[in-house]
Parts: C-alpha cells; sequence; structure tokens
C-alpha cells in the first residue's frame, strides 16, 4: 500500500472494501446462517467472481454476463 501513497488509488480501496463490508453485513441481516462466513472469506469469494463478470448486450439490452473464462482469452489487438 505504500507504493500506493499519494494515488487516489487508496480512497478507492477503502471505498470497495467499505462498500463489501455494507453488503456482508446486509447479507448477513438478512440470512444469519451466512455469518458462518467470515467477512474475509466473503470479499475474497466476491472479488474472485466479480473478475469474471463482464459488460455485454443482448438483443440490444446491456446488461452483465457471468463468463468465468473469458478472461482467459488473448487480450492482444486486432482480437
Amino acid at each position: 500500500m505504500g507504493y500506493l501513497e499519494g494515488s487516489p488509488f487508496l480512497k478507492q480501496i477503502d471505498e470497495k472494501k467499505e462498500d463489501i463490508k455494507l453488503d456482508y453485513d446486509l447479507i448477513c441481516k438478512e440470512v444469519p446462517d451466512f455469518a458462518e462466513f467470515t467477512l474475509l472469506q466473503y470479499s475474497e469469494v466476491r472479488m474472485m467472481t466479480c473478475s469474471r463478470i463482464f459488460g455485454i448486450t443482448v438483443d440490444g439490452v446491456k446488461t452483465d454476463g457471468f463468463v468465468p473464462y473469458a478472461d482467459m482469452l488473448n487480450h492482444r489487438r486486432p482480437r
């Protein structure tokens, strides 16, 4: 984190951590058994899955798609 001093990223990291905690607390409130998982466990799984979500358009409607293998495709240009 020291390498990020003076950049806007530290604030963004703090905001993301706060958002994740708020979501975790809300889930635990609505589904008490979910509390068997720690905030750390929830955070790790959430970050793993979020990195597999891509914006797509289906029949002209913008939405998100969970695409686990898409990030393994070659990122070179042209596609």
